[in-house]
């Protein structure tokens, strides 16, 4: 009985676990505080921005119940930002001149600098927080967001998105900076902890020396707060390079500033440690009608940790897909010696389940002095990509020649990339009518679904047309939308004109995502035939009751060099009065050569005229007439003959439409 109502517990506990950690990712709060401040958050964290017009946009992030099975980090900052979020600020490198994103400011960060105009304040719609600002042509969309921290695997980070549109006819060169002034709960100067560094004072790295992510605490054994930022992964964007700084100089350089390596973190002018990063992403040109979009995130970080003399701790990826893009992950593992003593010939060793290595398993660290924190990294390998287990759970141990051993394990889930699919569909049937195709433009729709294992990121769509088939006027061939999550749809749709085109046309759907995903989808679209046709139309805009006018108009003739033909009317209905020729006649404000047609015989007129113009559609002359009836009668086209320009026949449709509807 006993074990029976053992194992009901257990089950119970997983289930409050799971509806909790579901409920948490899910169900978001907004509202605002007696600060002004707009606020969007969760069980784990808030997402706090500005919506004075001092330094309106600039955001903080706070925990809320911060990590589930800590109790002492609940209601800490992790990016400064009380009463109202000021320190942290994004600039923008555009043609050489260096702005600040958001509302002016007269505080220290971005005062004197240049801004844009708030063409949107901060607003929450579909979860996110939307703020916009145009500098001239470009316009710059901040995207504030809850996301899963890749090492909790729980919603607990800020992902921190930029969009830069080029809205202007001209190509732009824009560059980006995001600088966020970190914050511990009260520890405003904890290292930065990236890879085996422990970084304390000015460094710069470049993307290629950059790890998976950084992480910064304040104890081993028992961290008060640990914060996390993502640098590489499927859902950010790498920066180019990273300063680690002081907030002072960070704040006073609104793109440059002054960057001294080796100097502690005191903050500039002042006494006290107040560490801060930046984040660039190096200038490159947007074309007119493009955009260009930055991502990354901030949040909570996940450790695994045992206590003992030798506290170990261990984080790694809580979800990892390996592919072409992505071969390895990383494992972190920080040791602090906790004793009063010295750790004597210490050693530290990573075991890895079948089908997994890494460099230098075993590694020996020497000897470790009392509250000494050493940091030791991995980038494990599958040796068989093409045989993953859904799961693996590898072990750290540490030994030492005075001290009890200690070891820590810990889960890694893996998961397929992204599989995008797209149905693409007419939206409204394509008919020919009087030789053109109705509607035209017309729409497509596109149905993209994720039927992979995870989310694609800063997804881009672009409409790939073959000639003879453009994008309508105002419309943009490539299209943003965002994040494209596992099972999600999104329709997506565009305006096609075509041009002179008919039959079974290939066009391709190219979606690309972060870190390089693309993939190519082929499609044909069936246009109805359009077949060289000439028909009679009454003029449109007769105003006359005793008048009458008629236009002849061609279709999908530009093969044509020359054609002839009789227009034949009821002389005793109608009195010809004078034809003017046709717009298939008047190029750029020029008249072009047009044929006077012979009317010398009553009741006919005759034409003969060249067209080596390759114009394909128009009015070739519009025919006015004086009523001597009530009704025109009869008006026809006879005897057409057309040649192309080797002199071959060419065959015309004719649609003598007046004598039909008569």
């Amino acid at each position: 009985m006993y074990k029976y109502r053992k194992i009901l517990i257990i089950a119970l506990l997983i289930i409050l676990v799971f509806s909790f950690k579901t409920a948490a990712q899910n169900n978001f709060f907004q509202n605002e505080d007696e600060h002004n401040n707009l606020r969007f958050g969760n069980e784990y964290i808030v997402i706090v921005v500005n919506q004075n017009e001092n330094s309106q946009g600039r955001f903080a992030v706070e925990t809320t119940g911060g990590a589930p099975a800590r109790e002492n980090d609940d209601n800490k900052p992790l990016i400064y930002g009380r009463p109202n979020p000021w320190t942290s600020y994004t600039s923008l490198w555009i043609n050489e001149e260096k702005y600040v994103f958001g509302g002016t400011t007269e505080r220290r960060a971005g005062d004197g600098a240049k801004y844009g105009e708030v063409i949107q304040e901060p607003t929450v719609e579909d979860n996110q927080i939307i703020t916009k600002t145009r500098f001239d042509n470009i316009v710059v969309e901040q995207i504030l967001s809850i996301v899963k921290s890749s090492t909790t695997g729980l919603a607990d980070s800020a992902q921190i998105q930029y969009r830069v549109i080029n809205e202007g006819d001209q190509e732009e060169k824009v560059g980006l900076r995001v600088m966020l002034d970190t914050m511990l709960g009260e520890n405003d100067g904890a290292p930065f902890r990236l890879g085996e560094d422990t970084i304390s004072t000015d460094k710069l790295y470049y993307n290629k020396q950059l790890d998976d992510f950084w992480q910064a605490f304040d104890s081993v054994s028992n961290p008060q707060v640990t914060s996390q930022g993502s640098f590489i992964g499927p859902d950010v964007s790498t920066p180019d390079r990273v300063y680690f700084s002081d907030w002072g100089s960070l704040a006073d350089g609104v793109w440059d500033f002054d960057f001294n390596p080796g100097q502690e973190f005191i903050r500039k002018g002042e006494y006290e440690i107040d560490s801060a990063m930046a984040m660039y992403w190096v200038p490159e040109m947007i074309e007119p009608g493009e955009s260009k979009t930055y991502i990354t995130k901030y949040g909570l970080g996940g450790i695994t940790i045992v206590p003992g003399i030798l506290s170990l701790g261990v984080t790694s990826p809580a979800e990892v897909t390996l592919d072409e893009n992505n071969q390895s992950f990383p494992v972190v593992a920080y040791l602090e010696n906790t004793s009063e003593i010295n750790a004597r010939n210490v050693s530290i060793e990573i075991e890895l389940p079948d089908n997994f290595s890494a460099e230098e398993a075993s590694r020996n660290l020497g000897d470790m002095a009392p509250e000494d924190i050493s940091q030791i990294t991995w980038n494990v390998r599958a040796d068989n990509r093409n045989n993953l287990p859904e799961e693996m759970t590898y072990r750290v141990i540490v030994d030492a020649d005075n001290t009890d051993s200690n070891e820590v394990e810990r889960r890694v889930e893996f998961l397929g990339p992204p599989e995008l699919n797209a149905n693409i569909t007419l939206m409204e049937e394509v008919e020919s009518v009087d030789g053109r195709l109705e509607p035209n433009p017309f729409r497509i729709q596109a149905e993209i679904n994720n039927s992979g294992e995870t989310s694609l990121y800063g997804v881009e769509a672009e409409l790939i047309l073959p000639p003879g088939l453009v994008t309508a006027s105002s419309e943009k061939s490539k299209k943003n939308l965002g994040i494209l999550r596992q099972e999600e749809i999104i329709n997506i749709n565009w305006a096609i004109e075509a041009l002179r085109v008919d039959g079974t046309l290939p066009f391709a759907l190219k979606v690309s995502g972060l870190n390089n995903y693309q993939k190519t989808i082929v499609e044909e679209i069936s246009l109805p035939e359009l077949r060289p046709l000439i028909l009679l139309r009454e003029t449109k805009g007769q105003q006359d009751e005793n008048y009458y006018s008629v236009d002849i108009v061609a279709a999908n003739i530009a093969e044509a060099e020359n054609i002839s033909f009789e227009l034949n009317y009821n002389s005793d209905n109608l009195l010809l009065t004078h034809i003017s020729r046709g717009d298939f006649f008047v190029g750029d404000n020029n008249l072009l050569p047009f044929n006077r047609p012979d009317r010398s015989e009553i009741g006919k007129v005759l034409f003969n005229q060249e067209f080596p113009f390759n114009k394909a559609n128009g009015v070739i002359a519009t025919v006015h007439f004086k009523l001597k009836e009530d009704s025109p009668g009869s008006i026809s086209i006879d005897n057409l003959e057309a040649v192309n320009g080797p002199g071959n026949p060419f065959q015309i449709k004719i649609r003598n439409i007046l004598e039909e509807e008569n």
